[in-house]
């Protein structure tokens, strides 16, 4: 196989593109080929010996040439191109814009801190904001070129500059993942407390590997509570659920940074690095570890500020976890110590928490809805609003999952029905939930897409009663889902001690036509719905009189509503944007919005407004 393996790197050859990438770059002056471009089996990439020697003076950091090994993708120009120090006469250290530099594999002969060259928005190439070029002449020069500028800020400390996005250095984490919450605001709640060290308890959000945990409670070793993370319905709880372990935690006064820019890898540099803080880390660890002797692992949270932009005042806590084995938990009284918990220290000392024994980093994330929703989030008025949602239907599905996907964090939703299995087509239950109530499998599901989102079901119909599980006079906004004209009957019964925002979406037939009902009042004006939907309704009956509906089973016949599940995405996704606007602007008279699906033959074009009507009555 070995022998295979060699005549397989001695017949590749580099396709006719990257030779003559390779050509361009031996016009750069800083740059000197070692070795020629050659095929690695065992990474599947080619493999480019340098050494790089920008123009410049010095200063400690940075060597004036380097060795590097450029490893770029068999499909040229397109693909990953990437720059690792050799292990000989390469860069040591890690600095900002690096990952880790560590030793990596026995067998390669580079080191594991690739450089950072892409540019910020290579991410959004898509949309031709990123300034990285493709052409297979060019490309590679590129990366070389940011390669040497690259060192260059390095020698002169200008990788990171005032303002730039705060970015951490690279624990060299595994995929096992501890997700916390905090903010600016949890940050004062921190700096208020003034402790420094303490206890945690964490619960699985997610058991199988690589797993989610997530902390509900810091307190002191004491017992004195700290904080107490505010999170969803989807997140389990604590006290007796069995799922709940205790973990340690220490605060520190910084980032831990060997410096340039490397997070300690090992107990030793992370005591030398709190050393210079200030900290007597082991100190603070001997309180903790007393309470964790339980023969179990454990997760050590290692805490310090950090800020939005570099060189700024830290605004909020971040949270790096270590995996801790098991600790020492002998139990009967050793000759020479005066205790026992001396006698598990020392050998902690030595087993865990030794100098040179490597620390395992954990994943760590930000799970705060400012963090989670930075991709796109609904406005702030609807977020904090409580809904009174009435319908779980298709609709109603999609409704709310999109509302809790852009934030919307309170909504009860009031649904008898059960979920069956025509239902799928639309809906976005799944055959798991067949049978059960749409309202407590559709809870549990939105539950789970956000770990902020508290969302409650109600399995009744809604009715004028006053003997409903909810009191819909507790809620800011009354959102009906139905599309039954009994339900919004019912609504206009009521009566209300404060202003509430009423709402009702549904859709015309085939789901080529979306109502969206609105106005701000202390009552549900049954009469204005009517009148403004009136027309309407007259015209989807014209334009379904000689429409065959389809039936479900061979039972007494119904019709169903036929409309396919991406028409009824595309409605609900538009119904959205005037959900919120009805929520946030209040408008006090009686608004019907009429959007319809816009067709030039087979060619779809969009959804228009085609009509606004208000009722004046």
């Amino acid at each position: 196989m070995e022998e295979t393996g060699l005549l397989n790197r001695q017949q590749k050859r580099p396709n006719l593109e990257l030779l003559t990438a390779r050509r361009m770059v031996e016009g750069l002056s800083e740059v000197e080929i070692l070795e020629d471009v050659k095929w690695d089996p065992l990474i599947k990439k080619w493999v480019l010996l340098c050494r790089l020697s920008p123009n410049f003076q010095s200063n400690g950091s940075v060597p004036l040439s380097t060795d590097w090994y450029v490893h770029i993708e068999d499909s040229y120009p397109w693909g990953m191109i990437r720059f690792y120090p050799a292990k000989t006469d390469g860069l040591k250290g890690t600095f900002p814009h690096q990952n880790y530099n560590g030793e990596g594999k026995k067998e390669a002969p580079w080191t594991t801190g690739n450089l950072c060259l892409d540019t910020s928005y290579s991410n959004l190439r898509h949309l031709g904001l990123d300034s990285e070029p493709f052409d297979l002449q060019e490309r590679l020069v590129w990366h070389f070129e940011r390669a040497i500028n690259w060192l260059m800020d390095a020698n002169e400390g200008n990788l990171v500059n005032p303002g730039d996005p705060f970015e951490l250095p690279d624990f060299n984490k595994g995929l096992n993942t501890i997700a916390f919450c905090e903010s600016p605001e949890t940050f004062l709640q921190w700096q208020d407390s003034k402790k420094t060290y303490g206890l945690a308890e964490l619960v699985f959000f997610k058991k199988e590997e690589p797993y989610v945990m997530v902390p509900t409670k810091f307190a002191t070793v004491t017992g004195e509570v700290i904080y107490n993370p505010a999170w969803g319905a989807g997140i389990p709880g604590t006290g007796s659920n069995s799922d709940s372990v205790l973990a340690g935690w220490v605060l520190l006064n910084d980032v831990p940074i060997i410096p340039p820019w490397q997070a300690p890898m090992t107990w030793g540099e992370l005591i030398a690095v709190c050393r210079e803080q200030g900290i007597a880390l082991l100190q603070w660890v001997s309180k903790i570890v007393p309470m964790l002797r339980d023969g179990k692992a454990h997760i050590f949270l290692v805490g310090f500020p950090i800020p939005e932009r570099a060189q700024e005042n830290p605004k909020q806590v971040y949270w790096q976890p270590i995996y801790l084995p098991k600790l020492s938990n002998v139990k009967n009284n050793l000759a020479g110590f005066r205790s026992i918990e001396k006698y598990n220290w020392y050998r902690d000392t030595k087993r865990i928490f030794a100098q040179k024994k490597p620390i395992n980093w954990l994943n760590a994330e930000n799970w705060h809805q400012h963090e989670l929703f930075n991709r796109g989030r609904i406005d702030e008025d609807t977020r904090k609003s409580s809904i009174l949602q009435l319908g779980a239907g298709a609709v109603g599905s999609m409704v709310a999952e999109l509302l809790v996907r852009g934030g919307q964090k309170e909504i009860t939703i009031m649904d008898h029905d059960l979920f069956q299995a025509g239902n799928i087509v639309r809906h976005t239950l799944t055959l798991k939930e067949i049978w059960k109530y749409k309202v407590d499998s559709l809870a549990e599901r939105l539950n789970q897409v956000s770990p902020h989102s508290k969302i409650n079901g109600i399995r009744e119909r809604f009715s004028s009663q006053t003997n409903l599980s909810v009191k819909p006079d507790d809620y800011d906004v009354i959102l009906d889902c139905t599309g039954e004209d009994e339900t919004l009957f019912y609504l206009a019964l009521l009566q209300f001690q404060e202003s509430k925002t009423f709402l009702s979406v549904s859709l015309g037939f085939g789901a080529k036509r979306l109502f969206v009902f609105y106005y701000n009042g202390k009552a549900f004006s049954h009469e204005a719905y009517m009148s403004l939907m009136r027309p309407w309704i007259e015209s989807e009956q014209k334009e379904t009189r000689e429409v065959e509906f389809p039936r479900e089973g061979l039972g007494c016949w119904h019709p169903i509503f036929p409309a396919r599940s991406d028409d009824v995405w595309l409605m609900v996704a538009t119904a959205i944007k005037s959900v919120e606007r009805a929520i946030t602007t209040k408008v006090n008279k009686p608004t019907l919005l009429v959007y319809e699906q816009q067709w030039e033959g087979d060619l779809f074009k969009g959804v228009t407004l085609v009509s606004q009507g208000v009722y004046d009555g």
